[in-house]
């Protein structure tokens, strides 16, 4: 993902302090680039195995253990370097090794001759101490026989929170800004990976943030995406994120049997429904049937209403009959009653 090397058209020293380069196009992250751990080194022209003027084929600084290669029809032969001379604040002085040859310290002084040389009281020389693993590192910590750890993996993450949050009263983290993001790639050419779905699945089914929180602590956060947020163009927030959730997971992965799930949910509503259905046609056969039987038996179940009803008639008529025997008296004769007989 680096363009510098494809951009780079020519170079040259134009003074004794300017390197110049020429570029193809207008390439803005040039000095972005150059900053990069890899794959761009600085190093001075008096180490190359030609001098500056060494042939890039037949005397290139690249490793000698990787010999003679071969590409793009170039042969390219490689001749290492004499030795290590940048244009940081700090030059090389020498490497220690023990009586088996293994190696155990280097040593850098201060760069005296740097365009920002600092002033007053500093340090002037820097121990790179090995140790045989990272709980030497932490006990000669303790010991103080070591000034400072700088760099990721040189201490465990469960002893660095501890230093972080328990030896306070000597001790001081300090944690930079994301350098670059470890990832895992999905080859995409070859099954099952090679089906999106099933990647989707995998990336969901996963739990990052309580991954990195058991085994790393502080040193990591998860991340879903390629390149670190402070790399040019990449401090914005994608959508759909791609991150655990592992309800979404098994909807991917299981999409017949959650169908089934919702289907078995309907079917036990309406066999719910068929019961109580049948319950109450029981209840009205059962009903029906005593009927019957009571109506056989000349006592219907209904007999008290209709003997009320016939009574009710029978008022009717003698309430109906009493006004008509009433009309005919007062309009056929009259009658004369006590005073004290009338209703």
């Amino acid at each position: 993902w680096y363009g510098l090397p494809e951009q780079i058209n020519a170079w040259n020293c134009t003074s004794t302090y300017v390197f110049e380069v020429t570029t193809k196009d207008k390439y803005y992250p040039l000095l972005q680039e150059l900053t990069y751990i890899r794959p761009l080194r600085m190093l001075s022209p008096t180490m190359f195995v030609g001098g500056a003027t060494s042939n890039p084929l037949t005397q290139n600084s690249c490793p000698t253990g990787w010999g003679t290669i071969n590409a793009l029809a170039v042969q390219l032969t490689c001749a290492g370097i004499l030795g290590i001379s940048g244009t940081g604040r700090w030059k090389y002085i020498q490497t220690v090794k023990d009586a088996s040859d293994e190696l155990q310290q280097v040593i850098f002084q201060r760069n005296s001759d740097h365009w920002a040389a600092a002033s007053g009281d500093v340090v002037e020389f820097v121990h790179l101490i090995r140790y045989q693993d990272a709980a030497a590192v932490k006990a000669a910590l303790i010991a103080e026989t070591l000034d400072m750890v700088v760099g990721d993996g040189v201490l465990a993450p469960a002893d660095l929170e501890e230093f972080r949050t328990q030896r306070t009263t000597k001790f001081s983290v300090f944690l930079t800004e994301s350098l670059q993001n470890r990832i895992i790639i999905f080859n995409t050419a070859k099954a099952p990976t090679d089906d999106l779905t099933n990647r989707k699945i995998m990336i969901h089914a996963v739990n990052k943030a309580d991954i990195i929180a058991r085994e790393l602590g502080v040193l990591a956060k998860p991340v879903d995406s390629l390149f670190p947020k402070t790399a040019p163009y990449c401090d914005i927030d994608l959508t759909p994120r791609w991150d655990y959730d592992a309800e979404k997971a098994e909807l991917l992965n299981c999409p017949d049997d959650n169908k089934g799930k919702t289907e078995t949910k309907l079917s036990t509503g309406a066999i719910a429904a068929i019961v109580v259905l049948g319950v109450g046609l029981l209840i009205f056969v059962a009903v029906l049937v005593f009927m019957v039987k009571r109506e056989k038996d000349g006592q219907p179940v209904f007999q008290p209403l209709i003997a009320k009803d016939a009574e009710v008639q029978n008022d009717k008529n003698f309430q109906l009959k009493s006004v008509e025997e009433d009309h005919k008296l007062e309009t056929g004769s009259q009658v004369s009653m006590p005073r004290d007989a009338r209703g």
